[in-house]
C-alpha cells in the first residue's frame, strides 16, 4: 500500500452535510500541490464544494521512485489514486459520494477525461481545462522540439499502449457529462486535443460542451478568459451536482 498525501479545502463552516465535492488532479504530472492560497480551489470552496487535491503517484517531492511512477503510466495506477481520493473523501467527510465531479487542467484535464472513460461509477461529471486527449498527438508534435526524447521517455512509443491510454479513443464509453475548455493559442497542449475530443464525443451523441478561449494560453492568463472558465465550470458543476442522484 502506498500512502498518498492530499489537501482538502472545506467550504466556510465545514463540509456541507450530503453536499457536493470535487477531486482536482494537478498538472505536470511531475509537479505537486502545496498548502497555501489557490484561486481555483478557493473559488469553488466559496460556492459550497468540498475539494480534495491528491498528490498522486508521479507527483514530485516524495522521492525519486514515487515521481518515476508517472513514466509510461498515464492512465494507470496514478489514475486509480484519484478514485481512491474520492472514496477517502466520502468516508472521512460528510459529503454525498454520488455527487463528486473531477476537474483538472493540463495533465489534470487528461486525468479528468480518463476518469470519464474508466471511473464513471465514482464521478458524476468531468471537466478538462487545456487537457491532453491524445498521447500519440503529443509524440507527433514533439518531433519538432528539442525535448522530443524526454517526451518519448515519459510516454513511451508503443502505439498500442498510447492508444489505450488516450481518452479520445473512449468516446463511445463515456456516459457522464463532459466540459472541455481550451485556449486557442495554447503552446503547451495543442488546442486540437480538445477540438478533436469534442468532435468524437459529439459524433457519439454524448453530453459535452466545448468552450474555446480567444487568444487563450495554457495558463488562462487573460483575466476575461479565467473568469469565463470559472463561470462555465461553476454552471457545469451546479447543473450536474446540485441534486442528489435518482436511482
Amino acid at each position: 500500500n502506498i500512502e498518498i498525501e492530499a489537501y482538502v479545502t472545506l467550504p466556510h463552516g465545514g463540509a456541507i452535510e450530503n453536499g457536493p465535492a470535487i477531486v482536482v488532479p494537478h498538472g505536470g504530472p511531475m509537479a505537486r500541490n502545496y498548502a497555501g492560497f489557490d484561486w481555483f480551489t478557493e473559488f469553488f470552496a466559496n460556492r459550497g464544494y468540498t475539494i480534495i487535491e491528491p498528490n498522486f503517484r508521479g507527483s514530485s517531492g516524495y522521492g525519486f521512485e514515487f515521481e518515476m511512477a508517472s513514466v509510461q503510466q498515464w492512465g494507470g495506477a496514478m489514475q486509480d489514486d484519484l478514485q481512491d481520493a474520492a472514496q477517502w473523501l466520502a468516508k472521512n467527510h460528510s459529503i454525498d459520494k454520488n455527487r463528486i465531479c473531477i476537474v483538472g487542467a493540463s495533465y489534470g484535464g487528461y486525468a479528468a477525461l480518463m476518469a470519464a472513460a474508466k471511473q464513471q461509477e465514482t464521478f458524476r461529471c468531468a471537466a478538462s481545462i487545456a487537457g491532453v486527449s491524445d498521447l500519440e498527438l503529443i509524440i507527433k508534435k514533439a518531433r519538432r522540439f528539442t525535448n522530443k526524447e524526454v517526451v518519448r521517455k515519459q510516454l513511451g512509443t508503443d502505439t498500442d499502449k498510447l492508444e489505450e491510454s488516450s481518452p479520445i479513443n473512449y468516446a463511445k464509453k463515456i456516459n457522464i457529462p463532459v466540459l472541455l475548455i481550451h485556449g486557442e493559442d495554447d503552446r503547451v497542449v495543442d488546442v486540437n486535443h480538445s477540438r478533436n475530443m469534442y468532435e468524437e464525443l459529439k459524433d457519439e451523441n454524448k453530453v459535452v460542451e466545448y468552450i474555446e478561449l480567444p487568444n487563450g494560453n495554457h495558463y488562462l492568463e487573460i483575466e476575461e478568459n479565467r473568469l469565463k472558465a470559472l463561470s462555465a465550470i461553476e454552471r457545469f458543476l451546479s447543473e450536474n451536482l446540485s441534486k442528489p442522484q435518482m436511482n
